[in-house]
């Protein structure tokens, strides 16, 4: 017992010691305070919510200088504020991987999470399936979700009363994904909802644990609740990932898959399916890929048009506004949406931006450098950890003007948006490790919020003011989208 005493005892001044050493580095960066001894900066963060916990930090962020310094423990993370210094990091070739935060999503061969070998392969074979013929044609399928999301709004029960949109958009987004990426017939499956519900709290849960430094250690966490729950909502969903892919492959067998490379095919799963990287891809692997597309391209649609969904409620005029435009392009609801009336909806495009940067789906990023990097002057060492909040970049009153925390979609007038930092606005992250799947994101978004303004009027009770957000992988709303929804039968 004694000499187990002493060991934990040489180990804590061995890390108190070698914490004290890294702390004298980069004198000239200032250090988040308070930050104290062994635990670093952890005490700020102690005991808040999750939404609490990404208020505190988005504040550091939008009024910290250029450069600082957080520690989660003995672990050092180089926060980086400015643009000029987040576009020279998220350019460089050799910052492209992700630190150890990204293991606790236990997906170690998605986008998201994937090493930098792995990830390289997939992205190069992934890229070319994102084509403008593929986000062109998934427009009608964008349609037909979306006037079936209105149909099931309006056989609310009781619309005359507040309703929480979030599951509405969240099932229309599921649709499109799934009838875009893996084919619409695998939402007959049961368990397609319990999939979507599974993975929101696996990140949630995920995202508890990064900001919590006490369960970094795999051997304390694995002894938590919260790791059991992690490991069933992880094992639903890879179960119908698995499930999912095996109809994907029974389907392959029955057609002829050969068609005009520069095409391409049309669900997503084949091409991954058939992808060369295939070969040395086990099923579980595989698995974790379909996740991540389905996951990440659902969940943050949803949320995007939930949030603007709200915001358009608490703002009337705009709304108004946001109708008039697409009453001029779009005069019926049976006028079909092409991209050409997309790039004639100008006001719909400034608003969405707006709400993006207001509330980017993915807010904070992290990476690790391979190799040494210089920013302001300073020699970062390979195995740096970089984090950027985009939440907190978005709100910057040296970047945006004193009125940073007001929603105005003028901003975003060609004329206005030159005058500022091209990586000041960045709601889809930037370089060649951005978000794989935006453009699809700005289209479908849009196709939804078009449907749902044409058939209701919006209004709510909640402030500007008073949104709040909590962090998971994607920003979420901290309280329900709560939007009484007033049939337009006029239009």
């Amino acid at each position: 017992m004694f000499t187990v005493v002493v060991l934990i005892v040489a180990l804590v001044l061995l890390v108190a010691l070698d914490t004290v050493k890294k702390r004298r580095l980069y004198p000239a960066i200032p250090t988040v305070s308070p930050c104290y001894p062994l635990v670093g900066n952890v005490l700020k963060f102690q005991g808040q919510t999750l939404e609490q916990k990404f208020r505190t930090l988005t504040t550091i962020f939008s009024t910290a200088p250029r450069l600082f310094k957080l520690w989660l423990g003995p672990v050092m993370v180089v926060g980086v504020t400015h643009p000029e210094l987040i576009q020279k990091l998220l350019n460089d070739p050799n910052c492209l991987e992700k630190p150890f935060f990204y293991d606790f999503l236990n997906m170690k061969h998605g986008l998201i999470s994937a090493r930098i070998d792995f990830w390289k392969v997939s992205r190069k074979v992934l890229n070319p399936t994102m084509n403008v013929k593929f986000l062109h044609d998934s427009i009608p399928v964008f349609e037909k979700c979306s006037r079936n999301m209105v149909n099931r709004m309006k056989a609310c029960p009781k619309l005359e009363e507040p309703i929480d949109v979030l599951p509405f958009t969240m099932q229309c987004s599921l649709e499109m994904v799934c009838a875009t990426t893996m084919g619409a017939e695998v939402l007959e499956r049961e368990g397609s909802q319990k999939f979507m519900e599974d993975t929101e709290e696996h990140f949630m849960l995920v995202a508890s644990r990064i900001f919590n430094v006490w369960l970094y250690s795999d051997v304390i966490y694995r002894k938590t609740k919260q790791y059991l729950i992690e490991c069933r909502t992880r094992e639903a969903c890879l179960d119908f990932a698995m499930k999912t892919i095996k109809v994907r492959r029974a389907a392959l067998k029955l057609k002829d898959h050969k068609q005009d490379s520069t095409t391409g095919p049309k669900i997503l799963i084949d091409q991954v399916l058939t992808m060369d990287i295939n070969k040395e891809m086990s099923d579980q692997n595989l698995c974790e890929q379909i996740w991540t597309l389905v996951a990440a391209g659902s969940d943050t649609a949803a949320h995007g048009v939930a949030h603007a969904c709200l915001i358009l409620a608490m703002f009337p005029h705009l709304q108004e506004k946001l109708l008039t435009e697409i009453k001029s392009i779009l005069p019926s609801d049976q006028t079909p949406i092409t991209p050409e009336a997309l790039k004639h909806l100008t006001f719909l495009d400034m608003f969405f931006k707006e709400c993006l940067r207001v509330a980017p789906l993915g807010p904070i990023i992290s990476r690790k450098n391979l190799a040494p990097i210089k920013l302001d002057g300073n020699r970062f060492p390979p195995g740096t950890m970089f984090l950027v909040n985009f939440c907190g970049l978005h709100q910057r009153e040296d970047i945006w003007g004193p009125a940073a925390d007001q929603f105005d979609p003028e901003r975003f007038q060609p004329e206005r948006a030159r005058l500022r930092h091209p990586y000041s606005y960045l709601p889809f992250s930037t370089g060649s490790r951005n978000c794989i799947g935006w453009r699809y994101a700005m289209i479908n978004t849009k196709v939804m919020l078009i449907h749902i303004v044409r058939n209701f009027r919006l209004s709510t009770t909640i402030k500007y003011e008073e949104l709040r957000f909590a962090m998971g992988i994607t920003l979420h709303l901290a309280f329900k989208h709560l939007i009484t929804l007033e049939d337009r039968t006029s239009f």
